[in-house]
């Protein structure tokens, strides 16, 4: 038997989803400091409800959804990088589009990362279906086997929301 997956929030900027132990967000527009805060809060609230109080994230930005955050929704991000570490085993960002500016944008996630030094790995894909292998070796280490297996086909359809 499969899980199926739930819809927790979903709106024209922001749609959240929970399948098990992952967390999937697709962002529709820029996002802003309550949504950001909003998706902290769900995360927080997956993990507590997990036995092991640990999640995987799927951050998905659509095309067409800019990145250039203000100084609050930045400030609001950067403590929910933080607070992460105390919940997340891992963070998939699925930078949606094709051409200069999607690339530009998965390169400036990528140097972020790489200055933030999160707690816990995190990863930048062009495409939700590059995202899967690596979202299931995180469940796979975790011992999350029955999640690691299914993960692909639930999430694919959970962030279509």
């Amino acid at each position: 038997m499969k899980l199926a997956h739930d819809v927790v929030h979903d709106d024209d900027e922001l749609c959240i989803v929970t399948w098990g132990t992952v967390l999937g967000a697709r962002w529709r527009a820029t996002p802003t400091r309550a949504k950001l805060e909003l998706l902290a809060r769900e995360q927080r609230m997956l993990a507590a409800a997990t036995f092991e109080r640990r999640i995987v994230g799927v951050t998905v930005v659509s095309p067409g959804a800019s990145l250039i955050l203000t100084g609050e929704a930045r400030t609001a991000a950067e403590a929910a990088d933080r607070a992460g570490s105390e919940y997340l085993l891992g963070l998939a960002q699925v930078v949606e589009g094709q051409g200069f500016a999607a690339a530009t944008a998965r390169a400036v996630i990528s140097g972020i990362q790489l200055a933030v030094r999160a707690a816990y790995p995190m990863k930048v894909f062009s495409k939700i279906d590059d995202a899967m292998p690596w979202v299931s070796m995180l469940l796979r280490k975790a011992g999350h086997q029955r999640d690691a297996e299914d993960v692909t086909d639930a999430l694919i359809e959970a962030l279509g929301c």
